[in-house]
């Protein structure tokens, strides 16, 4: 089978990463992967790992939404490659794929991994992108049973397949390996060492982790925090950081390729979100071992069962604080979680699993 994806941008973000995702379960199998972005992505790492995983890549850039060279390309690509199914992932994608698939008479798939409007979007936009995704695409999928929710009215109610998102599950790190990942980010390596992922954006609520974590550190100054991820608040979130004279304690890691091995070396993955859809962060924490903490956005409380973290309400750090401290207070207790989050992963949102739902929907659709 012939699949190709497009996307707004190879940037890292979740529906980056389950490109990723994709790319590495079908190897090894009769499925030939093509993603295309509608940006450069020159600082990306994301089309080099999807090249690596034997997925070819394409970059079709344009200034605006609308690019009749753009849509042009698209369509000659897919009639050039005659592709089985088209699945198109965020705004831009969706629109311009709809279109392109309809022209090139490629069944299109959509896929939707936010439970909210981009507010960089104008009011036109999300209204082009819901009456193509009601008449145009073949079948929608959710990423989560809240995003599917959160979007069924703007779709006039037609089914949503949810498909929840995978990761995949990382070879455990040896002590050795392990050690020294943690010395590059700490002076003292045996401190406990906390982590978020994620872009630097409002939506992620970064600032209310700063505010928990400086009354976790307050209780347990053995803490310390790392954030990885780019985005346009870093300057923000570096000046909270230094007015709470945390510099020493708190890590603006930027973006990195390396987090499941970061993640396999924290201690303890925090999240502080103010709107998920299914967060793919959360799951890689989980598949690396770690134990949760977490707001109670999007699919969060079907991801972190009790027996794998804690879920709190959003918007309030000192809640998140107080979970947390929990956590820091009871070594066992995180160890036990995290054992119990892998297996979970393993279970319910594994590649292997997710790969068989995607390919019996796209079967359908080809027929």
């Amino acid at each position: 089978m012939r699949v190709a994806h497009v996307i707004d941008t190879l940037n890292v973000g979740g529906a980056q990463k389950l490109l990723v995702t994709f790319a590495d379960a079908a190897r090894g199998t009769e499925l030939e992967t093509t993603v295309v972005s509608f940006t450069r992505d020159n600082n990306s790492p994301l089309p080099s790992q999807l090249s690596a995983l034997g997925a070819k890549v394409f970059h079709f850039p344009a200034s605006q939404l609308f690019d009749a060279r753009r849509l042009t390309e698209l369509v000659r690509l897919l009639r050039r490659e005659r592709y089985d199914v088209l699945n198109t992932h965020l705004t831009y994608a969706n629109i311009n794929g709809v279109i392109a698939g309809t022209l090139a008479r490629v069944p299109v798939v959509s896929t939707l991994h936010s439970a909210g409007k981009d507010p960089a979007h104008r009011r036109l936009i999300p209204h082009v992108e819901s009456v193509l995704l009601r008449f145009g695409a073949r079948r929608v999928i959710a990423v989560g049973y809240f995003v599917a929710q959160a979007n069924r009215a703007r779709l006039g109610n037609r089914h949503v397949d949810v498909i929840p998102n995978a990761v995949a599950v990382p070879a455990a790190l040896s002590a050795d390996e392990r050690l020294e990942i943690r010395k590059t980010l700490m002076t003292d390596p045996s401190r406990v060492l906390l982590i978020s992922v994620g872009r630097l954006n409002i939506l992620k609520g970064y600032a209310d982790l700063i505010d928990a974590f400086a009354r976790i550190h307050e209780n347990f100054p053995q803490t310390c925090l790392a954030i990885a991820g780019g985005g346009d608040l870093y300057d923000a979130l570096d000046a909270q950081i230094k007015a709470r004279g945390l510099q020493k304690d708190v890590m603006l890691l930027g973006s990195r390729n390396d987090v499941p091995r970061l993640l396999a070396a924290s201690d303890l993955f925090v999240s502080a979100s103010h709107l998920e859809g299914m967060p793919v962060a959360v799951l890689e924490a989980m598949a690396a071992g770690l134990a949760v903490v977490a707001t109670d956005v999007g699919d969060v409380s079907h991801v972190v069962a009790q027996s794998t973290g804690i879920v709190v309400p959003a918007r309030q750090p000192e809640l998140l604080a107080q979970a947390v401290c929990a956590l820091v207070d009871n070594p066992a207790q995180r160890q036990t979680f995290g054992a119990q989050a892998r297996a979970h992963v393993l279970a319910n949102y594994s590649q292997k699993v997710w790969l068989e739902r995607l390919l019996q929907l796209y079967a359908e659709v080809k027929q």
